[in-house]
């Protein structure tokens, strides 16, 4: 029997040789899409956090702020409805309309 190079081995042996070399490739391949992979989604969620950062948060304290105003207003309100000021007197002075009237329960829950 004549002997062959260790490539073209046969039988049980040159299967699991084979199969060795073919698991290396993989493993291989599979760390190198897997790396671009990794860069690709840190430049993302880092494109993602900037723009949040300097799109969102801004957003987020100022609807924050309009809650704390009207907030402020209702409780100005209050104090002047109790001094005897109506409805019409407190919308010349300029109050937010939503200070005014608080939303009625039957606006809320409307099917759609």
């Amino acid at each position: 029997m004549a002997r062959r190079g260790s490539s073209s081995s046969g039988g049980l042996k040159g299967f699991f040789e084979r199969a060795g070399k073919s698991f290396q490739q993989g493993f291989e391949f599979s760390k190198e899409w897997s790396w671009w992979l990794a860069q690709k989604g840190g430049t993302v969620g880092l494109f993602l956090a900037s723009t949040s950062m300097v799109v969102l948060m801004p957003l987020i304290f100022e609807i924050n702020r309009e809650a704390m105003t009207v907030a402020s207003e209702r409780l100005q309100i209050t104090e002047l409805r109790n001094q005897g000021h109506s409805d019409r007197q407190l919308q010349e002075m300029g109050f937010l309309e939503i200070s005014l009237h608080s939303p009625s329960v039957a606006s809320m829950n409307k099917p759609k």
